[in-house]
């Protein structure tokens, strides 16, 4: 009995995502992205990409922080941009 094309592509799919778990892959764009986001501003915790660069996180200062200095929202870049 059976075989239709819904339970073919449940197999097929059940298949390959045991094959993806078992060459090491598994792992999403989205838990990806997640784990790049290890820029945080100190003033209101909004989490930035690893590879921003300082102009930007000066402006996000600027725009959003007037009262603070860029050092108060990002002390490990603005040690970086004094080296």
């Amino acid at each position: 009995m059976g075989g239709g094309n819904a339970q073919k592509t449940a197999m097929s799919r059940q298949r390959n995502q045991a094959a993806a778990k078992k060459a090491g892959g598994g792992t999403s764009q989205k838990d990806s992205n997640a784990k790049a986001l290890s820029i945080v501003c100190q003033v209101c915790r909004q989490s930035f990409l690893c590879n921003m660069t300082v102009p930007k996180l000066k402006e996000h200062s600027d725009s959003k922080h007037p009262k603070v200095t860029f050092a108060d929202c990002f002390p490990e870049q603005a040690a970086a941009a004094q080296a």
